[in-house]
């Protein structure tokens, strides 16, 4: 089934699942395929893979994300300048979205 939610809605839904704390809504925002790249040293791929990265720190109360501005490319391509916080402390993140079908298909987060 396609979803025909935009690529700006869709990482805005991830956004709003993260600082929920929501692991399954944030999960979901995601294809069974997703590649994640830039969070870990290998990239994430597929929605266990990112399931499991992301429990504990959606376990984490005083983590959370901001998002300061962002651009959409094309239909489907969001680059996103965010802030994510954790107890207290912001770190700068530029984080590019391939949104497909409603989905993230990959994403890449470069930090500062």
């Amino acid at each position: 089934m396609t979803d025909h939610r935009s690529a700006l809605d869709t990482v805005q839904a991830q956004l709003d699942a993260f600082n929920a704390h929501d692991l399954d809504a944030f999960v979901a925002t995601y294809a069974e395929d997703a590649v994640i790249t830039g969070v870990a040293p290998e990239p994430i791929v597929g929605r266990d893979a990112i399931r499991a990265f992301y429990r504990p720190r959606l376990a984490n109360p005083e983590l959370s994300c901001v998002i300061d501005t962002h651009v959409l490319f094309g239909a489907r391509w969001v680059v996103a300048q965010e802030q994510v916080v954790n107890a207290g402390v912001a770190t700068e993140t530029i984080a590019t979205f391939d949104v497909q079908d409603g989905v993230i298909a990959r994403a890449s987060m470069l930090k500062a």
